[in-house]
């Protein structure tokens, strides 16, 4: 499922008029998710409205914020005219990258050097994607 919407999600993040203000198209597209996920909430039949915000926490604002970037990098980035074969890929590495000494530090998950061999090569593959 997520790599079908991933899929989904970069096409039509490509085929966004360039005669659009990139953010009213992520305002757009933010209104489609709000009522699709309602929809899905309700159906789901889980917990109450009431339940479910007791149990929010910090984390699905900081979400909800760094969400509204990444669409309007994304969207910027297509606009400028980067591949939608290779965007997705280099900006996933890139977050890697920067992801790991934090994911060490505050979450103490190990990095072995296999790890380290599988980044070098990943971005070896990136140079080689995009040159």
């Amino acid at each position: 499922m997520t790599i079908i919407a991933n899929a989904g999600y970069h096409l039509s993040a490509r085929s966004v008029s360039s005669k659009v203000d990139p953010l009213f198209s992520v305002v757009v597209t933010y209104a489609v998710a709000l009522v699709g996920s309602l929809i899905l909430f309700f159906l789901s039949h889980h917990h109450t409205i009431v339940t479910n915000v007791k149990q929010l926490n910090i984390a699905s604002v900081t979400m909800g914020l760094a969400i509204i970037f990444i669409e309007f990098g994304y969207i910027l980035c297509y606009k400028v005219g980067w591949s939608a074969g290779t965007t997705a890929v280099t900006v996933n590495m890139a977050m890697t990258v920067i992801l790991i000494p934090i994911v060490i530090v505050v979450f103490h998950q190990g990095f072995t050097v296999k790890n380290a061999i599988g980044v070098l090569l990943a971005i070896v593959s990136l140079i080689l994607m995009n040159s």
